[in-house]
This record gives C-alpha cells, sequence and structure tokens, in this order.
C-alpha cells in the first residue's frame, strides 16, 4: 500500500501573528496506520519542511465533529466548514484552519486499508493492551 497524501492550504495563526496562509500535507503511512502527519512547508514541498507534526488518527477523525485532544495537539469544529487544529509545542502555540471537507476526504482515504494492514494494526493493539495489562 502507497502512503496517502493530501494536500491543503490552511491558515494560521500565532498569538503574536494575525495569520497567513501555508501549504500542509496531510500524511496516513501504511507503516505507521493508527498516526496521521501534518507536514508544513512554506514554499518547496514536503522535503522542506518547517515542521512535522505527528498524531493519532482518531484524534483528527473525533475532532471533526466534537473537541478532542487535552495535549499538544487539540482538534475542534470551527465553523460550518472549517475544522481547527490547536498545536501546544514546549513555547508558544498556534490554531490552523483546515476546511473540513479536505479533512474528511483525507480520512475517507484511510478507512479503505487492506487487509495486511488492518491485520497490523490489529496485531498493534492487541500487543499494546497487553503491555498496558501487565503493568497494572
Amino acid at each position: 500500500m502507497q502512503p496517502i497524501e493530501h494536500v491543503v492550504t490552511a491558515e494560521v495563526s500565532t498569538p503574536d501573528h494575525t495569520g497567513g496562509r501555508l501549504v500542509v500535507w496531510i500524511r496516513h503511512r501504511p507503516d505507521d496506520p493508527l498516526a496521521v502527519r501534518l507536514d508544513f512547508a512554506p514554499t518547496g514541498g514536503p522535503e522542506q519542511s518547517a515542521a512535522t507534526w505527528v498524531f493519532a488518527r482518531s484524534l483528527l477523525s473525533e475532532g471533526i465533529t466534537a473537541p478532542a485532544g487535552d495535549g499538544d495537539v487539540r482538534v475542534r469544529p470551527g465553523d460550518a466548514y472549517e475544522t481547527h487544529i490547536e498545536l501546544r509545542p514546549a513555547h508558544g502555540h498556534c490554531l490552523i484552519r483546515f476546511r473540513t471537507a479536505a479533512l474528511r476526504s483525507f480520512l475517507a482515504r484511510t478507512e479503505s486499508w487492506p487487509p495486511q494492514v488492518s491485520a497490523r494494526v490489529r496485531t498493534e493493539l492487541d500487543r499494546t493492551l497487553n503491555d498496558i495489562l501487565r503493568r497494572a
């Protein structure tokens, strides 16, 4: 299975900057099926990425319809057409406004995993759950 990549333009704002537009590569890789990557690249492409954030795919999926997340990444619905992703690094934070339709389109493409990826997800979840239960 090939990685899934969706290129969008988003609006970004920070407390000390009113905002601007930037290109974001939203990626889903078969070797990390529970995660999504946001690669922010002001000009040239993902190879020249200014920043990369990796977080749970489920956080993005849940945040489209209701506020989700309480750590470094928070996702919530905006107006009727937007979804807001707030990133909170060690210093400062920024708000990125995405078109909800673009995020839904990306998520729909990630749901059609071939059987080998679905099996890997089940195996990984089983391993993680067993690790947690052993420590309890």
